[in-house]
């Protein structure tokens, strides 16, 4: 009886702690765009995830909410660095989940998102099974925040040849 209560408790184990292996990264979907933990000048984020290998994968977007004064508010990126709780913080999707299968070794997702406003956002990628169930996610942090003076001048001074072609690319992509 005590060596089946042993086998017993030692499957268990075995089979209860596979259940967290979903929260690690695959190291087949990629997030390329945005890097992890940048800070971007535009009202538009451009996500982009490659994926080497035949796969499924939902891609989220979340804006990150902070409770502040009895309501909830967007995260104040300057405060950020002081250490909140993230007791304090819910995510909000900004889309609906979009889902993207690749047939092959080599595809890219892509997709640009309008109209965000300046604050924090999260992008998880979720790896699905056969199943669509997750098996795998990552989630990497963009925040975004307004223009200064110096960063428009930077796009609106004139320039000649190559730079004015990057300058004009960079702007259709973007926007202003």
């Amino acid at each position: 009886m005590r060596k089946l209560i042993i086998v017993l408790t030692v499957a268990l184990s075995l089979l209860c702690s596979t259940v967290f292996a979903f929260a690690s990264a695959d190291p087949a979907v990629v997030l390329v765009n945005p890097v992890s933990n940048a800070v971007v000048y535009s009202n538009n984020l451009l996500i982009s995830v490659k994926v080497t290998q035949p796969k499924t994968i939902r891609v989220h977007v979340y804006t990150e909410k902070q409770w502040v004064n009895g309501k909830w508010s967007a995260v104040n990126l300057d405060n950020l660095s002081r250490g909140v709780s993230s007791e304090s913080f819910k995510s909000d999707p900004v889309i609906p989940a979009v889902k993207f299968t690749c047939k092959n070794n080599l595809s890219f997702f892509t997709k640009q998102v309008n109209g965000l406003s300046p604050g924090l956002y999260k992008i998880k990628i979720e790896t699905l099974n056969s199943s669509g169930n997750p098996i795998h996610a990552m989630e990497r942090f963009v925040a975004i925040k307004e223009k200064t003076e110096d960063q428009a001048k930077i796009l609106n001074t004139p320039q000649s040849g190559t730079m004015q072609f990057l300058q004009n690319l960079l702007k259709s992509i973007f926007g202003n």
